[in-house]
């Protein structure tokens, strides 16, 4: 079964890790510890450029930018959390800084030991954001680390440069790719903890932070929020008569078939035992084809299955993100489904709006 991410599509990195620091009460503290970072990023240049009795133009010109940059991000991160761009854009010009920084050094040593700074931007780079910008960001410190050994091999030996190439560069994938191994740690680690273990989809705590963090955006062009509750009919029995290994399979094979028949932005879970919970943005006329085609599918999976289903449906303009409201929903459409299944079930009942 392919993983039913819903309204998770394909997450930007950075969004999906400060969501997850958010999430745990984590996000305050980091920004602290960037901000420690890039507070200690502007004492290198500030001290080398006290310690020069004539540093040239160039010296002060980067070295001063260096600093104030490296303040300015000081002052950013104790203040908010940055965009995804305002951070693509930081790692994008630290990294120049750093280059610019280790050409106008009076000395091949001073050079060489200025490369050493992207081994920090590297990890930043592996853990919040894509591989476009760890990759430019790569590009880059290679070309700073060439320049600096090569300044080396000719002022003092060749020797020294290749030491000198080695250390850094290992020190630099070695962090790289720990950092790359620790953010796809934490992703798995996330993934497990939201899905449902048997079919793969949501579990509830999950399906309910999609929504509401869809809420927060929804499409232009949608204007209603719909839940969509389903529920199989007297699952019981086939447990009962065919054991659990073939209502586990029931279980997966309808996974799948709301997975095909549901929007491809839509957020589906497994409320629990036999039910299932489906949420999407939408236009009104959406859901009660939606819920239709649903109650049929089920039915062709075998004569013995059928469902029952409840639909509740409200404007997004008199919803908020909390809880309460998404839980008033979810509430209102169990209660049609109900009404579905004292019916006979295999049919679907839609509430008025919320």
């Amino acid at each position: 079964m392919s993983r039913p991410i819903g309204w998770r599509g394909k997450p930007d990195r950075y969004d999906w890790i400060k969501t997850f620091l958010s999430q745990r009460g984590r996000l305050r503290a980091a920004q602290r510890i960037m901000a420690v970072v890039c507070a200690s990023a502007a004492l290198a240049p500030l001290s080398v450029l006290a310690t020069q009795h004539e540093p040239t133009a160039a010296a002060l010109a980067i070295g001063g930018a260096t600093a104030v940059f490296s303040v300015g991000m000081t002052y950013f991160y104790l203040t908010r959390w940055p965009t995804r761009l305002q951070s693509e854009t930081a790692v994008v010009v630290g990294v120049l800084c750093i280059g610019g920084w280790s050409v106008i050094q009076p000395s091949a040593a001073l050079s060489a030991l200025a490369c050493t700074p992207t081994i920090v931007t590297s990890a930043y780079s592996a853990i919040f954001h894509r591989r476009r910008i760890v990759l430019f960001h790569g590009v880059v410190a290679a070309a700073i680390v060439v320049a600096a050994v090569v300044r080396l091999a000719q002022e003092v030996s060749i020797a020294a440069a290749l030491s000198a190439f080695w250390v850094i560069n290992f020190v630099n994938v070695s962090v790289l790719l720990g950092a790359w191994g620790m953010s796809r740690a934490m992703r798995g680690y996330e993934r497990r903890s939201e899905e449902d273990a048997l079919t793969g989809l949501l579990n509830r705590r999950a399906f309910s932070e999609i929504v509401s963090d869809r809420l927060t955006n929804p499409p232009r062009t949608h204007s209603h929020l719909a839940v969509v509750m389903v529920d199989l009919d007297k699952f019981k029995r086939i447990n009962d008569t065919h054991g659990h290994s073939v209502g586990d399979h029931a279980l997966r094979a309808v996974s799948e078939l709301l997975l095909e028949h549901a929007p491809a932005d839509a957020a589906i879970c497994r409320a629990g035992g036999e039910e299932f919970l489906i949420a999407l943005t939408c236009v009104p006329d959406d859901i009660e084809p939606l819920a239709e085609r649903i109650c049929a599918a089920v039915t062709s999976l075998s004569p013995q299955m059928t469902a029952s289903i409840g639909t509740a449906i409200s404007e997004l303009h008199l919803l908020n993100e909390s809880a309460a409201c998404i839980e008033e929903l979810i509430a209102i459409a169990d209660s049609a489904m109900y009404v579905a299944k004292r019916s006979g079930g295999n049919q679907a009942r839609h509430a008025a709006s919320a």
